[in-house]
């Protein structure tokens, strides 16, 4: 769901084990957070934020993709 979250986590090596670590919940809880399926807080959202510094703003990281085409 958050496509810039994941690209830049993998550019960094971390998979959502380590991030659930990081953000100290089960992996289950982090997969549905990505996914959607459970609502992402923003508290953990700071605390993924504070893994890239200033690099990143919130928004870029967890903008959410639009999937559709112009028709």
């Amino acid at each position: 769901m958050y496509r810039n979250l994941e690209a830049e986590l993998k550019r960094l090596g971390i998979n959502r084990t380590e991030l659930a670590k990081i953000i100290k919940i089960n992996v289950s809880s982090l997969s549905g957070k990505l996914n959607g399926t459970r609502p992402l807080t923003l508290q953990e959202a700071k605390e993924i934020k504070k893994i890239f510094g200033d690099k990143f703003t919130i928004d870029y990281l967890f903008t959410e993709q639009c999937e559709c085409t112009n028709k």
